[in-house]
């Protein structure tokens, strides 16, 4: 016989089952209601959306969460566990396009004759915005029921044209789109990361002095990389994207969120990355117990233990290209008063290639770093004779230089260039 499908039916405490045969006539008339049903259902709908009798329809569901906004001026949906997200909003509106062209507008100077004659004039246009000085910072608050949300983007009119000298504006809104928290493996800082779903941007939370620093240094940052950009100036700085302050309060959720937040390029995108050093150039408290875990960050003595058993060979050309950037960014970060820099190295074998770049570069030397320092160096407390743990930006540019060049050999190998 034929196979068969159970169909039960409830009936106070008893219970019977019917076996109904496919292709038989039960079968037939059981489709035949199902299908009449549905018919009726449809029927009945367009007939109260006709009449204009709404009331009788089921309610829809609201497709969001109570932590989920979208406004209609743009497509990113601000989701409050994705800070990445406010900003991509924030930059993609129509009320922050609108203030950034007045800025741009205002501030655009007309490139000279035989410079646009060459077709540069996009180029001259974003060198002269990189190198003007002036730093406009524009934010908004928006809200969306009794959900408040706010961003402020610092030297909004300098990073646009950094990253639309990148190629990366269009495509920097979708990065933040989406972002997850992110444990940086071997990470000391103490502070939150966060990584675009696209693991392209990764978002620090800044501290206030961090902050402040930044603000100081951002003009100088920027008539730096034009000199990278425009003059050929060798250099591994990581590049920053923006800085922003976000925040929103929500009285539905009872939450609420104050962050500054730094944007920066993810060295290793795209990249197959089988091991990462975070350098410094000394051997006090650099080394971490290898889990063997994907990601996590190894150190300077980590690196030295590594090296005695598999040397890091670069050649001629990538140890000249290395060693000028190293110098260049290193006395640049001195001048600006800045250190605790690191050396961001990671080690792609499919490639035969190391990546690396200067990173953590916004801590600057303050006054408490300096007087311990001097304390130490003097002795006028009896710590004459003790190596100050704090080193002067001039003392940890020298010997961050020193290390670096120790750290990889100049000879013919398997890697093919240093990027």
């Amino acid at each position: 016989m034929g196979s068969s499908s159970i169909v039960r039916h409830d009936s106070g405490k008893s219970e019977t089952n019917t076996a109904v045969v496919p292709g038989s006539a039960a079968a037939r008339v059981s489709r035949l209601s199902i299908l009449t049903g549905e018919r009726a259902s449809i029927l009945q709908t367009l007939s109260a959306l006709w009449s204009g009798s709404l009331g009788s329809l089921p309610p829809l569901e609201y497709p969001l969460i109570s932590s989920e906004h979208l406004f209609h001026d743009s497509l990113v949906i601000v989701r409050e566990d994705e800070p990445s997200s406010i900003i991509a909003f924030t930059l993609s509106s129509s009320k922050y396009r609108s203030k950034l062209k007045q800025f741009q507008q205002g501030n655009f100077v007309p490139p000279q004759a035989d410079t646009a004659a060459t077709g540069d004039s996009g180029n001259a246009d974003i060198e002269e915005k990189l190198t003007s000085g002036k730093g406009y910072h524009i934010k908004f608050e928006f809200w969306d029921g009794p959900t408040k949300l706010d961003c402020k983007a610092f030297f909004a009119e300098q990073f646009d044209a950094l990253r639309r000298n990148c190629g990366f504006e269009e495509g920097y809104l979708h990065s933040l789109s989406r972002c997850n928290r992110w444990d940086a493996l071997g990470g000391k800082s103490g502070s939150a990361f966060m990584k675009t779903r696209d693991d392209r941007l990764i978002l620090k939370q800044l501290s206030r002095q961090e902050m402040e620093a930044l603000l100081k240094f951002a003009p100088f940052y920027f008539t730096y990389l034009s000199e990278a950009f425009f003059h050929q100036l060798p250099t591994v700085l990581a590049k920053i994207f923006g800085f922003y302050r976000i925040g929103y309060k929500n009285p539905t959720t009872n939450k609420y969120l104050k962050m500054d937040v730094l944007v920066m390029e993810n060295l290793f995108y795209e990249r197959t990355i089988s091991r990462i050093f975070d350098l410094k150039g000394s051997m006090r408290n650099r080394h971490v117990q290898s889990t063997g875990k994907q990601n996590q960050v190894l150190l300077d003595e980590n690196l030295l233990e590594f090296l005695s058993e598999s040397p890091l060979f670069i050649r001629e050309y990538s140890k000249r290209i290395l060693r000028a950037s190293v110098w260049n960014d290193t006395l640049f970060l001195s001048k600006m008063d800045v250190m605790d820099y690191s050396l961001l190295v990671g080690i792609d074998e499919e490639r035969k290639e190391l990546v690396v770049g200067i990173v953590d570069y916004m801590r600057t030397f303050t006054w408490d770093k300096k007087l311990e320092s001097w304390v130490k160096e003097t002795g006028i407390l009896g710590g004459g004779t003790v190596q100050p743990t704090i080193l002067s930006p001039r003392q940890y540019k020298n010997r961050f230089r020193e290390s670096m060049e120790k750290y990889f050999l100049m000879v013919t190998s398997f890697l093919e260039r240093v990027e």
